[in-house]
This record gives C-alpha cells, structure tokens and sequence, in this order.
C-alpha cells in the first residue's frame, strides 16, 4: 500500500506507531553518507545557505520540549483585569460590577502537538480561578449558579443566625431539628471547599423530588422530608413568600408566610418536637425571632402578601400553589381550562404508572392516544397566546412523578416558559428532570 509522505520528513517528532503506520517516512542517512553531503554542500553557496538555515533551526527548542513544557505549566501568567468588557459596564446586565480575569495563553508551534492538550490546563486553572473569585461574592455566586435573587429576608435572617452563634451560624436552629441549607451553604462558605461541579448540579442541590422550577428549599427538618422554601412566580421575584412541603407525603405545598422569619416561626409552632427540656428554648428562640423582625422592620405573618398573590392565581395545579401568568380578564387571554378536568387527568395519568414506555410500548402508546389530544389542545392555546394552558399541563404532569411522563412534559415546560420569559426555570427544570432523585438526602455538593 503506498502511504503519503509525512509532512515533517526527518523531522518528525511522533513517537506513535500508528503515525508511523500510516505516514512514509525518509530513511536517516548514515554516517558516510552524511560526511560526504556536507563536502558536496560546502561547495555550493545554494547549499551553503540551507546548511545555516538548518543550524538554526536546530538551535531553537525543539517542538516537543515546548510541548511538554507547557503541558507541565501549572499556572498561566498573571491575570489582568479585562476594562474592555461591556457586560460588565451594562447596569441591567446580570454580570454588571463583575470583574472577569483574562489569561494570556502561551505561543505554541502548530506542530508542537494536540491543542486541547496544550489549552486545557490553563483553560481548568481560569475557571478555577472565576470559581474562587464566585465564592467571595455570595449574592454573585447565588446569582450565578442557582439562576435567582434572594428577598432581603434571606440575608437578614443570616445576620439573626451570626448574632446568636458567630463561628457557625448555619447551627443555631440544629439543636431545634431544622437545617439551614441550599443558598445558606453559600453564606457558611461550604462551597469555598468543595470541589468543582457541572451546572447543573448546583440547580439540582437540595432539590427534592417534587419541588417545582418555582420552589427553593432553604430548610429541611432533619430525618424527614419536610422542607421550607422560597415561592417564585417569577425567576427575578424577591417578595420572599415561602412555602413548605413533604416529600414523603407527596406533590402538595402550602403558601406559609411572607418571609425567612415566618417559615421559622411557623416550624417552631408546628413541626418543631416539643419536650419538657427544650420548652423553655423554643419559646426564648420564637421571642428573638419577632423581637428582631420588629427591630428591623420585617412584617411577620401580615398576609398582604399572599392575598395579593392569590388573586393572580388563574388555577391551582396538582401541588395546590396554583401557578401565576399574565392574565387579560377582559379579554380572556393568558390561560384556558385544560380539556379535562382534574380528576378525569389524574385518571389516564394512572395508567402510566405501570407502563414502561420501552417494552411496553403498545400499552404506553394505548395510554398516551388519551393523553395526547390534551397536550395538543394545550399547545394549539400556546398558539392563541393562553400560555398557562402549556404550564398547568406541565406541572400536573410532573407533579403526578411518573417518569415516564417527562418526555411527554418537557416540552411544554419549555414552550411556556419560553413564552412567558422565563429561561432560568427552563434550566432548573432540565437539570432536575435528567437526575430527578427521590429520598431526602439531597446535599449533592457538601458531602
């Protein structure tokens, strides 16, 4: 088989016998044969001129120690601020006031080997260093990796906690039973120490099983599957309503409070294992919890909030909390009523609890051709701009929990989402779908 020639001759710096395989390579001259080409070449200038030209070739490094010298490179030189960034300077862009370090990558022969081999070290070594530069900015590294803003509620109750226990305020609730968690690990620093993740996995810490794209677990009593929350109709809402859920009992949450402080009051009065010894401690804690809320002017248990939320609601969804859309009464436009009722979906959705839609496909396929013109019917309401028709579909069927169901829920997730300018729920939806875990020990990044 004639093989094409290597375009580096005798040159040829590859040491893999697959190259070598593949590529005709010249044979090395001999010793003799060597001496006598430098006496021929020493008589004509021509030659003369391609000898010096080689010499200094020679002198350079050769391609492969560059390679290997900067494969060994831990470090790239010293960042420098980038000025020239205009997302930086743009106020309603979400890295305003960000600065972002810039590495200047070194010169490498194109010859001198793989590129990703070169790049990836000094490539891993800036995110490392972006990543370091996240966790000393806590409302940034928030921002960023769980896609919201917290209520000021959040940040308040986080200076109670250090003002009873300054070397680790996360605990002050433990002995009670209650965990500060998810954005509270971000405050307490436990992320400066763990290692690197994928994005995703930051949407999915402390996410359990049913919470929804608009929920946030930020406390869970030990033991159980009962977790507080912030409610979000919209990714940027910083009203701070919270809401609580057991996930061992199933998809429902209740709308609690206003507020940080409401959420632990109302564990404190409701979940909380009283005992003639911590008596005394619970009702001391209750006590600095409003005493602080009315130093600082934070209404606790007002309900303003959560009326005004309820009118908006245009239906409640199987997890009750009901979802909130842009909503014309007039006109009517902004949401329709699915094609079925609740209780008639809840029935075909029963089918599929059983099925495997892989080798049960004939059954899946019998279940899906009555479930089928309900989704269509939803996206046809898309078309007519009714997107909460899509949403309410979405999150019934994800709150039934047959994964099954959740190609067939995904894209109307999606669509409605898309329409009603929602992208970060988009995120967190797909992050929590393709690792959707049940159970509650749901600290993915910590441990």
């Amino acid at each position: 088989m004639d093989k094409p020639d290597c375009k580096y001759g005798l040159e040829c710096y590859q040491k893999n016998p697959a190259h070598k395989e593949k590529y005709r390579h010249p044979e090395k001259p001999t010793a003799s044969e060597t001496t006598d080409k430098t006496k021929t070449d020493s008589t004509s200038p021509k030659k003369n001129d391609a000898s010096a030209a080689s010499k200094h070739r020679s002198a350079s490094p050769d391609s492969s120690d560059v390679f290997e010298s900067i494969k060994k490179c831990k470090r790239p030189p010293t960042p420098e601020k980038d000025h020239n960034n205009d997302e930086e300077k743009d106020e309603s862009n979400q890295y305003y006031g960000m600065t972002r370090q810039r590495y200047t990558l070194p010169e490498v022969p194109m010859d001198a080997g793989m590129m990703s081999d070169i790049y990836d070290p000094q490539i891993e070594f800036s995110k490392k260093a972006e990543y370091k530069e996240l966790c000393e900015d806590p409302k940034q590294f928030i921002k960023h990796k769980f896609l919201v803003d917290m209520p000021s509620c959040f940040e308040s109750l986080w200076k109670f906690c250090v003002s009873k226990s300054g070397e680790k305020p996360e605990d002050v609730f433990d002995k009670f039973g209650l965990r500060l968690i998810g954005p509270f690990d971000v405050l307490a620093k436990k992320f400066e120490h763990a290692k690197m993740h994928e994005p995703g996995d930051y949407l999915r810490h402390w996410r359990f099983y049913y919470d929804p794209p608009e929920f946030q677990t930020v406390f869970v009593k030990k033991g159980t599957g009962v977790h507080y929350g912030y409610w979000r109709d919209q990714p940027d809402d910083t009203s701070g309503l919270m809401a609580v859920n057991d996930a061992n009992k199933g998809c429902e949450f209740k709308l609690i409070g206003e507020n940080a402080f409401d959420a632990v009051i109302h564990f404190l009065e409701n979940e909380v294992v009283t005992t003639p010894f911590n008596k005394s401690q619970i009702t001391s804690m209750k006590r600095s919890l409003e005493e602080w809320a009315k130093d600082h002017n934070i209404g606790l248990k007002g309900g303003d909030k959560l009326k005004a939320r309820g009118k908006t609601v245009v239906c409640k969804t199987f997890h009750k909390a009901g979802i909130v859309v842009p909503f014309d009464r007039k006109k009517e436009v902004g949401y329709r009523e699915l094609l079925e009722s609740d209780a008639n979906l809840k029935k075909i959705l029963a089918k599929f609890d059983t099925i495997d839609n892989a080798p049960d496909k004939i059954e899946f396929d019998a279940a899906m051709s009555q479930l089928q013109p309900i989704v269509t019917a939803a996206f046809i309401a898309v078309d007519e701009c009714d997107f909460g028709t899509a949403l309410e579909l979405a999150i019934d069927l994800f709150c039934h929990g047959t994964e099954n169901l959740h190609k067939v829920a995904k894209p109307l997730f999606v669509t409605a989402y898309s329409m009603l300018q929602r992208p970060q729920f988009i995120a967190i939806m797909k992050s929590h779908l393709e690792d959707r875990r049940k159970g509650i020990d749901l600290d993915l990044l910590t441990k």
